[in-house]
């Protein structure tokens, strides 16, 4: 059987067990999706319940909302079939802050649930230039309320890696830095979060391949964020997911352990004090 065919009959077992629980008949479900102003068959429906037809995105938009299904099927496609799609900043903050591990390389800056209002305030007016300042002021509002949240709660299980550079670079000031820095060492003393730092000479570097989120959710498939300065990316396929996972483990191996992390993030504070 082909991966498509596999997909097909997973997608269709899920539609049956929606439709089933619904208490709607294959007749039912069609008559109401035709209501909507597009004729559908019963036998269509039986055909893409059985994994002999695929749902087009106007049939699985419809079907969600007839099930009631807050998007679930719609979500399953894309989970099925959608490795390496665009994805939109608000399912990224969805799918990381109903996780329960978080494993992140960021070689640049420290990630948005960990900024300050501050450093988020320097990195997105800087970054996005075309933003007015309040909407840059409402941005980093929302960035920093999520961060707050997201150190209070007990999940995701946090592990981070960053290059050392991130702890050099004064993003908007010293001062913005320095309380980043602070803002960092507090959750890590608190046990909330696990650092790494990849010194700038290592000779073993594999973060090359730029930033990436692994996304770890016990009742979900795992998914790996990967983002660039224009867009961010889904990777949802075995393959994908497996090198991610290769990569992240090749770049603990290169950084140095937490504890002498936590001595740099210090010692950095330090040289800040003194400048």
């Amino acid at each position: 059987m082909h991966t498509d065919e596999r997909d097909l009959k997973a997608f269709g077992r899920e539609l049956r067990r929606l439709r089933v629980e619904a208490e709607l008949t294959q007749q039912a479900l069609a008559r109401r999706i035709s209501q909507r102003g597009t004729t559908i068959s019963d036998s269509h429906l039986s055909d893409v319940e059985n994994g002999r037809a695929m749902a087009r995105p106007w049939l699985r938009k419809f079907l969600d909302e007839v099930l009631e299904s807050d998007g679930r099927l719609d979500k399953l496609w894309e989970e099925l079939t959608g490795s390496g799609r665009q994805v939109w900043l608000h399912e990224v903050i969805k799918r990381t802050h109903a996780a329960d591990a978080i494993l992140e390389y960021q070689p640049l800056v420290f990630p948005s649930y960990l900024q300050t209002e501050q450093y988020a305030h320097a990195l997105i007016r800087y970054g996005s230039p075309w933003l007015s300042s309040k909407e840059v002021a409402v941005l980093a509002k929302e960035r920093c309320e999520r961060a707050g949240r997201m150190a209070q709660a007990e999940a995701p299980s946090l592990w981070l890696i960053i290059d050392q550079s991130v702890l050099a670079r004064r993003y908007g000031s010293p001062a913005i830095q320095r309380a980043q820095l602070t803002r960092v060492a507090d959750l890590v003393n608190s046990e909330r979060l696990t650092v790494q730092m990849i010194p700038t000479n290592s000779p073993r570097h594999a973060g090359n391949s730029g930033p990436r989120r692994i996304i770890t959710t016990a009742d979900e498939p795992e998914v790996v964020y990967m983002e660039s300065a224009e867009e961010g990316r889904i990777i949802t396929d075995s393959a994908g997911i497996f090198r991610s996972r290769l990569l992240f483990t090749s770049l603990q191996g290169a950084a140095r352990d937490p504890q002498e992390t936590l001595e740099a993030i210090h010692d950095e504070m330090r040289k800040i004090d003194d400048e």
